[in-house]
């Protein structure tokens, strides 16, 4: 077995913290956009006589108030984006869900678009303010101005890039393709990390009066657990370590999120306060649950659209079919993947650090059940929802999960005929729930009726 030291690392990379850094982007454009200022209006010799060539003539006076008009068509063109977008975030929130924020926080429009924005204003506003410095009136080539007209291209190429874009998130079929499409990378990248784990995981012992106690000192939702990090501690110190809370889980101060004990040899050392701090280290916590190494949120977000659908005040029942649908795609494709709890083996092959993970039956659950709470007087959700539950129990491969899928088909069904609705939808669905059981027996997939297109 390959030692643990070649494990990727899994907790916070430099990657994600500047992705979630939304400062980081404007700030570039402020320190980019100010220094071309400065270097741009009186450049070295060396520079000067590069850009002669694509510089423009003008004198002192002319280039600011050149730079002065482009300044102003920035700050329109701006204004024009922001308000536009905070129309789009606005509808996206109150029409399908608040947790899908998130993609418009991290899309083109605030990582590019912005920092090109504010970047030509800061150079507009110091190549300006250098030009109130010269005192010649003759006009000679002025390289800033060659630079504020490109950057004025680029602000208004970014703009309609810009409107293009959220044009396209404003239709409830990107929006939930994204989330699905950003879920299934989130999966591969997870899995990755599975890929030294043991392979047919032994299960977790109970927890004995010798073990210590892992307590948060602060409250938070896990966002992270370097479990590399914690298995290097536990092999150091010949512990063996259970974290019995998921990645998404929200957890208080002083919260019990599972315990750690020496490996039962009368060698072995006690487990000290000290090691309790290690392993908590390798435990990330932030204010809010994000969808680096959380697979949940994405099946949640897509579970909230549909929701959101069904509620009175939107009535909007094909979107709910729409997140369905994308649901049945995610977890189809989670269902070839290795879900569920982690163990983890030193270089012996000991088993020293267990994990807790959602399974795919628990995500099967999470997809259905509020869904089918609410929309369980629409024939046309209910549909999809068997549909769904069928289609990941034919690509499970444990009899234990193919049971569990099958009894969920038998709930959703169920529930479905308690509701007061026509006999006529009852029926239809009754015999597509008959259908549906019997191609999870091997039988052939049957056809979508009428009621779900």
């Amino acid at each position: 077995m390959e030692g643990h030291t070649q494990r990727p690392h899994e907790g916070q990379t430099w990657r994600g913290w500047v992705r979630h850094q939304l400062w980081l982007p404007p700030i570039v454009g402020v320190v980019v956009g100010g220094v071309l200022g400065v270097l741009l209006v009186q450049p070295t010799f060396f520079l000067g006589r590069l850009l002669t060539g694509a510089a423009w003539q003008a004198t002192a006076t002319e280039a600011r108030s050149t730079l002065s008009a482009v300044l102003g068509i920035a700050l329109t063109s701006l204004s024009i984006i922001l308000s536009l977008s905070m129309l789009v975030v606005q509808n996206a929130a109150g029409q399908y869900s608040p947790r899908l924020l998130r993609m418009y926080l991290h899309s083109a429009g605030v990582r590019v678009v912005i920092p090109v924005f504010v970047g030509t204003s800061v150079f507009c506003l110091v190549a300006a303010h250098e030009f109130g410095f010269i005192s010649e009136v003759e006009r000679a080539p002025r390289p800033a101005l060659a630079l504020a007209m490109v950057l004025l291209v680029l602000c208004e190429g970014s703009l309609i890039y810009s409107v293009f874009q959220t044009f396209q998130l404003m239709r409830v079929e990107n929006l939930v393709r994204r989330v699905r499409e950003d879920t299934l990378g989130t999966a591969r990248t997870l899995e990755r990390f599975r890929a030294n784990d043991l392979p047919e995981p032994p299960p977790a012992r109970p927890r004995s009066a010798a073990a210590r106690v892992l307590r948060v000192r602060h409250p938070g939702f896990i966002t992270a657990i370097d479990a590399p990090a914690i298995l290097d501690v536990a092999t150091a110190r010949k512990l063996v370590v259970h974290v019995e809370r998921a990645i998404g889980e929200p957890v208080t101060r002083d919260e019990d999120v599972g315990w750690f004990e020496a490996e039962a040899v009368a060698s072995s050392p006690p487990p000290e306060i000290a090691d309790e701090a290690l392993v908590l280290r390798a435990i990330q916590l932030d204010r809010w649950r994000d969808d680096d190494r959380d697979l949940a949120l994405g099946v949640r977000q897509l579970v909230d659209v549909a929701i959101k659908a069904l509620s009175p005040g939107i009535n909007d029942p094909y979107t709910a079919v729409e997140a369905v649908d994308q649901l049945t795609f995610l977890l189809c494709e989670l269902s070839r993947m290795k879900l569920g709890p982690r163990v983890l083996a030193d270089a012996s092959g000991t088993p020293r650090v267990f994990l807790h993970g959602p399974s795919l039956r628990d995500l099967l659950v999470l997809a259905t059940d509020q869904i089918l709470r609410y929309g369980v007087e629409e024939p046309a959700v209910v549909l999809r929802l068997l549909r769904l539950t069928a289609a990941v129990g034919q690509r499970l491969h444990e009899a234990e999960d193919r049971r569990a899928a099958r009894e969920r088909l038998h709930a959703i069904l169920a529930v479905s005929e308690k509701t007061p609705s026509g006999a006529s939808g009852q029926s239809l669905l009754r015999r597509h729930a008959e259908a549906l059981e019997q191609a999870l027996d091997g039988g052939p997939w049957p056809p979508l009726p009428a009621i779900g297109f």
